[in-house]
């Protein structure tokens, strides 16, 4: 019983490193925290918060302007913002 008990703690142990928790927000809005286990993109976080990107808006990973086929890593900040077209200065 208890070689089994090790190894369904090591089992919980190692399935808890692989978790990832990731921030996601409109902007002005609530955070969302969503976990994942394993790699995930920001469209699977966008799906799993509930949210869609509207034609106004450009996505942001850590002040970051990316797609939606970026990659995430645990603690990522991704945010729904109005898109800013450049301007002159």
């Amino acid at each position: 019983m208890g070689i089994l008990s090790n190894k369904i703690r090591n089992l919980r142990k190692n399935m808890s490193k692989n978790k990832m928790i990731v921030q996601v927000s409109r902007s002005g809005s609530d955070l969302i925290k969503v976990v994942f286990s394993g790699r995930y993109t920001v469209a699977d976080a966008l799906e799993a918060a509930g949210l869609n990107v509207k034609s106004s808006e450009e996505i942001r990973v850590n002040k970051k302007v990316v797609d939606t086929d970026y990659e995430l890593n645990n603690n990522d900040r991704v945010v729904l913002a109005k898109n800013v077209s450049g301007g002159s200065r």
